[in-house]
């Protein structure tokens, strides 16, 4: 493997990915959180201003609310995560990718879409609750209403249907997904205690902008995750950076196959043009 090689072509990638805009600011943190932002990770406090394709992790018994520029407000509770995904066309509903954790979003137009492994909620207007736990996730619609979309396995999106205020959808790792008027007492009982009582809007009476303290970079074993998602292609461009340091270099070779794109980064005489013999 000539990594050398690679170096010239890995600024390139790294170049292409450009500015990310401010999305919101977090008004609250209690216990520990940390922030993802392009590699590395920096420590989670109140006043920060969060930005597109920034990731959240709440540790267990943690929560961080978010206040997004639009309007709508999350409030992630651990341990979980969320990536503030990109959006191409402004203005546009927030996209949210969460994997796990429990969330409670209040939501107003022009609207988020809630990214689950199983499904996506989809809400103009409406106030919801979801818990999420790899490919098991479960929702309470607390007011308002919006739209579910299941996905196809290969990640596009399946059928369609309503959810209205007071209905509880659950899908599970092995059975299909099930709504019932009503969330069950199991649900209720296990959701974070103040998610009963509205979240309060906090971001107005923010003056200051603290600087991001770095901590380290994200490691293979962190990233993962996130190149096993439906936005590999993203996070590959991504955490390319990370490349260059040994450690996360071999965690990372054995499973190279999954990444085509550092394949041919990391091993560009695998793909150069065969020489056509001499006649």
């Amino acid at each position: 493997m000539k990594t050398s090689r690679a170096w010239p072509a890995l600024t390139l990638m790294l170049l292409s990915i450009g500015a990310a805009a401010e999305v919101g600011v977090v008004t609250l943190v209690e216990g520990n959180a940390r922030l993802l932002r392009g590699a590395t990770w920096y420590k989670l406090v109140p006043d920060t201003r969060v930005e597109e394709a920034d990731i959240i992790e709440a540790s267990d018994r943690s929560h961080a609310q978010i206040e997004f520029a639009a309007g709508s407000l999350a409030d992630l509770v651990g341990a979980g995560k969320v990536y503030l995904a990109p959006t191409a066309v402004k203005p546009a509903p927030a996209i949210v990718n969460m994997p796990n954790g429990w969330l409670k979003i209040a939501v107003k137009p022009p609207g988020l879409r809630l990214r689950t492994v199983p499904f996506d909620l989809v809400v103009v207007d409406g106030i919801l609750v979801v818990h999420a736990n790899g490919p098991a996730a479960d929702f309470f619609v607390e007011s308002g209403g919006g739209k579910l979309v299941e996905l196809m396995p290969n990640g596009a999106d399946g059928p369609a249907r309503d959810v209205k205020s007071g209905e509880y959808g659950s899908k599970s790792t092995t059975a299909a997904f099930t709504t019932v008027p009503r969330a069950p007492k199991a649900f209720v009982d296990a959701m974070p205690r103040h998610f009963v009582d509205p979240l309060p809007t906090l971001a107005a009476r923010i003056k200051s902008k603290p600087a991001l303290v770095a901590e380290r970079e994200v490691t293979y074993a962190e990233a993962e995750p996130w190149l096993a998602g439906r936005d590999r292609p993203v996070f590959e461009r991504r955490f390319a950076s990370r490349l260059r340091d040994p450690a996360f270099r071999n965690a990372m070779l054995p499973n190279i196959a999954r990444y085509p794109a550092w394949d041919r980064l990391l091993n560009p005489e695998k793909y150069a043009p065969k020489a056509t013999p001499v006649k």
